[in-house]
């Protein structure tokens, strides 16, 4: 008995390293052919196998000589392109390489050539997204980012009317109150207080989460602790589609309230997206639990602004702003008449079929609420940092804001003034850089459909990309890609050996000709951007992401919201939100480096200048560090650690560096 079945499993072992060659054999030919450079890997990256286990072996393999593992291991984790960056690229000599190991699929292609990537985001049909990655914002329902080919013409169709210039204006208004707010938790009512304040990313996501509820879904939401803590409205008032309690108090039918049930979800979505229902349902774990609850009870408050909405249709409710529900409701197909009437099945009238279900309109809304909040937050978060990290650039913001708003009180900011001065100046350098340093995700994926290969263009050479291959545009190396960028030698502050300064947050950069020169900041523009619609019905902007006065980088090099068809539909709404708060905080105040680890106020206040520089310089690396230990889920984010700030009045900073 013992015999037959060592006899089996000699049998099947067989048969699996047959397999493998046979896989790997093939795979390694599709490679040569393609006339792009390659690396052979043991294992392909996404199986889930060495998913699993790929953490505790890869601190034994770092243990190998490095003969034996370059540059195979260096591509063998999923971060591998926010920790290596362009250096591996570099290393290699090359902007675009495919990854080749058993198995199907077995090969990866990764670029950070601009003109391979714009091919790419151009050719939508050629180089789909693989949709099978897009299933942890899949959870309430198909959706515009989780679908491709028709499907997703039809999704986008639906959702792109609400996306103008006229609707970013009450994101504008939105973000000034809810920016104001955040200040206040931070320095008091009085606006004097100091500390330290080290939920600077929970507290912009808070920010971000409020303007997207309300200018977005018409839910409006008070900040915790600022102005009356019990109701939005009055107690007398009765509550409507456009009125939540406040944060702290948790609604009628819920165990969560609105942002808890939101950022709890978040925090577990792999549980959610991971675990069959019926283990999510059923086991009897604590963190499984609260991903369970705070499931149901965000599908439950998005149930809720649905049925509010279609409450609206039915009695012909107009809503003002942007009303990304009311959009998808109407999208839908849903009207006053299709609420109101019932159709005779008797008389042979059936009811029309809805262009999206409804779990397709909360599948939207999660998708909307979710990338309009963590895109933006994550921006505020790290713009705030690296500010904080480079007074130099902080104070050239001040200035530049002082130059806009000449001493206007925040009540007399002007959106169609304003804003467009905002993204040509410091502030949309600013923002640009920062989005080149960080951009929401490390890797943009694309995919060849199988037994289709396509051709694409590399460095003047017509390569072949074979068919079944997933495509990443790595964006963190593009980003930094000497080729396209104004560079100089790095600081000796920062890794003075260091190819160049492409690792540095130097705002001043987007201030350069096509050639690298530096010219002056202007404000020649007296308008935003005009959108640029391709001429098909879908109305894809094809515009720049960035100002006319600031460097234009080539198409490709440039790609935080993506490029092309498949480029963020709301990208403005995200730059107008991160604008306004680098506005309202840096006009008004400075931000510092907490150093409360290492030294108290009253020893920093005995310091003289040279201790104090010493004692900066120890924050500032530390904070490096934690930079370099973004992880993603779905965006990059500050995971594990935390940068603590201090936000003091202008004039009031204790570190002139």
């Amino acid at each position: 008995m013992l015999g037959f079945i060592a006899l089996i499993l000699s049998g099947l072992v067989t048969a699996w390293l047959y397999t493998t060659y046979r896989s790997f054999a093939r795979n390694l030919a599709a490679a040569k052919a393609s006339g792009i450079p390659y690396i052979i890997t043991p294992v392909y990256l996404f199986n889930t196998i060495w998913l699993l286990l790929h953490r505790p072996l890869m601190r034994h393999l770092r243990k190998l000589p490095q003969a034996w593992t370059f540059p195979w291991l260096d591509v063998l984790t999923t971060e591998w392109g926010w920790v290596q960056r362009y250096e591996l690229f570099r290393k290699l000599e090359t902007d675009t390489f495919l990854t080749v190991a058993p198995g199907t699929p077995g090969i990866m292609l990764w670029t950070a050539d601009a003109t391979a990537i714009s091919q790419i985001t151009t050719r939508r049909n050629d180089f789909p997204k693989p949709i099978h990655m897009y299933r942890s914002v899949d959870i309430f329902g198909k959706n515009v980012v989780s679908t491709e080919g028709q499907v997703w013409r039809h999704h986008r169709k639906v959702v792109s009317p609400p996306f103008t210039e006229k609707n970013n204006h009450l994101v504008w208004s939105e973000t000034l109150v809810q920016a104001q707010d955040m200040l206040k938790s931070w320095i008091g009512t009085g606006g004097v207080r100091k500390h330290t304040v080290k939920t600077v990313g929970d507290d912009a996501m808070r920010l971000s989460l409020h303007v997207i509820s309300r200018a977005g879904f018409g839910v409006q939401l008070q900040w915790p602790g600022i102005g009356d803590d019990s109701k939005t409205k009055t107690e007398t008032e009765q509550k409507t589609s456009d009125e939540k309690n406040s944060p702290s108090e948790i609604d009628e039918g819920h165990t969560l309230n609105y942002t808890d049930a939101l950022q709890t979800l978040l925090h577990n979505l792999l549980w959610v997206m991971l675990l069959p229902r019926f283990l999510l349902n059923n086991l009897p774990i604590k963190r499984i639990q609260t991903a369970r609850e705070s499931y149901v009870e965000w599908g439950k408050y998005m149930n809720e602004m649905l049925q509010l909405k279609k409450a609206d249709f039915a009695t012909g409710k107009e809503t003002e702003g942007l009303d990304l529900m009311g959009a998808l409701v109407k999208g839908a197909g849903i009207t006053p008449e299709s609420l109101t009437e019932s159709p005779s099945l008797e008389k042979g009238i059936q009811p029309s079929q809805p262009n999206l279900t409804e779990q397709e309109i909360l599948g939207n809304s999660f998708v909307f609420i979710l990338a309009g909040h963590e895109t933006a937050a994550n921006s505020i978060h790290f713009s705030l940092i690296y500010l904080a990290s480079n007074p130099s650039a902080q104070r050239r913001l001040q200035a530049d804001l002082d130059s806009i708003f000449r001493g206007r009180p925040i009540s007399e900011w002007d959106y169609e003034r304003d804003l467009p001065k905002l993204f040509s100046g410091m502030a949309g350098a600013v923002l640009n850089e920062e989005l080149r340093l960080v951009p929401p995700v490390v890797n943009i994926p694309k995919s060849t459909l199988p037994d289709s290969p396509q051709p694409l263009m590399l460095e003047g050479k017509k390569c072949t990309v074979p068919g079944n291959v997933l495509v990443n545009l790595v964006t963190t190396a593009a980003h930094r890609n000497p080729k396209y960028w104004p560079a100089g030698p790095p600081s000796a502050s920062e890794d003075p050996t260091a190819p160049n300064d492409l690792e540095e947050f130097k705002p001043e950069r987007w201030f350069a000709d096509q050639k690298g020169h530096a010219h002056g900041l202007t404000h020649d523009s007296d308008e935003m951007p005009k959108p640029v619609a391709e001429s098909d019905d879908l109305n894809v902007n094809t515009a720049t992401d960035t100002s006319a006065a600031h460097f234009q980088p080539p198409r490709g090099a440039y790609v935080p919201f993506s490029e092309g068809y498949r480029a963020c539909i709301g990208r403005r709404f995200a730059q107008v939100e991160i604008l306004v708060v680098l506005a309202v905080v840096f006009s008004q105040y400075s931000v510092e480096l907490a150093v409360d680890e290492w030294a108290s106020d009253a020893e920093v206040d005995a310091m003289d200048a040279r201790q104090r520089r010493a004692l900066w310089e120890t924050a500032k690396r530390s904070t490096a560090q934690k930079m370099r230990g973004l992880e993603s889920i779905i965006t990059l984010q500050m995971r594990r650690e935390k940068v603590a700030l201090r936000v003091v009045k202008r004039g009031g900073e204790r570190f002139g560096v």
